[in-house]
């Protein structure tokens, strides 16, 4: 389904009925990536969409934001008469997760931050963008931006089994756009949730692979450490790409425990949402900096 958004025609998919839950990719991660987590999430309206830069979703600049990104959630919200959610967010959309907490906090009732960094991390920016830059010139070819990649979201173990059943990695159907791309991975480097990090109050899960090696765990340690109350868990064996039977009852028990109340929204939610809408402040972008 597409919904007609403020800059944007959104592509998403909703399925079931319930506590609404949003789900983020990340860089490259269309809808599809969540296949996995949708079924794991009875009980649940679980929304998963195409960012600005992957799947169908159409836009009219090709510059991409994190904050836009993030406002595209609110607006898709707003759409579908939605006033707060379960925020689920996976890498960079981990960061647009954040970035809705910090800007529009009423509108989010948990979050979960999978695979998360307060800022780009350097050796995955080098790698990443200068292999999608070499793409989008013809040097090389979309696949070599998913072989890439890939190798950086997954563990040995994980290369080592396919190797003993004598299989490969997965091959898409179809690679994202690498100028598309480039623009995802440009929108890292210049947001910085900052000191910002500390105003997040809400229920927050925040899930990391013991053996990443895109976004050291330390990096997901800091988010801990800055989102006070935060529950972590960190899943051993796992990479930047972590299955999501391993982390979906922390999910829902995270859910389970902070239901909304059906009373909780304003009276004249309309209208408080056209408010909210008119007041939208940026999350603080800079360059990015090291720890």
């Amino acid at each position: 389904m597409f919904a007609e958004l403020p800059g944007v025609k959104l592509y998403y998919e909703e399925e079931g009925e319930g506590e609404p839950v949003i789900l983020i990719g990340g860089i490259g991660a269309n809808h599809r990536f969540w296949k996995g987590m949708v079924p794991l999430l009875k009980g649940c309206r679980v929304i998963t969409m195409d960012n600005r830069g992957v799947g169908m979703t159409e836009y009219e600049k090709e510059e991409i934001r994190i904050d836009e990104i993030a406002d595209d959630v609110i607006h898709l919200m707003d759409h579908l008469h939605i006033y707060k959610a379960h925020i689920v967010g996976w890498s960079m959309g981990s960061e647009a997760a954040m970035s809705i907490a910090v800007r529009h906090p009423q509108r989010v009732q948990t979050l979960t931050l999978v695979s998360s960094f307060q800022y780009r991390p350097y050796r995955s920016a080098y790698f990443m963008q200068n292999t999608t830059r070499l793409a989008k010139e013809g040097v090389c070819t979309a696949e070599a931006i998913h072989i890439v990649i890939t190798s950086f979201c997954f563990p040995e173990t994980f290369f080592a089994g396919l190797a003993e059943k004598g299989m490969d990695v997965p091959t898409p159907k179809r690679f994202e756009d690498p100028t598309k791309l480039l623009e995802q991975m440009k929108a890292m480097d210049t947001f910085d949730i900052g000191d910002r990090i500390d105003e997040i109050k809400v229920p927050t899960l925040v899930v990391h692979g013991a053996e990443d090696i895109m976004v050291e765990p330390k990096k997901a340690h800091a988010v801990r450490d800055a989102i006070k109350g935060s529950v972590y868990l960190e899943i051993p064996g796992v990479g930047h790409t972590i299955d999501p039977s391993l982390y979906a009852d922390a999910l829902k028990k995270l859910i389970s425990d902070n239901r909304m109340q059906r009373d909780a929204a304003p009276q004249n939610q309309h209208s408080e949402m056209h408010r909210m809408r008119e007041m939208r402040p940026s999350v603080h972008q800079e360059q990015s900096r090291d720890p």
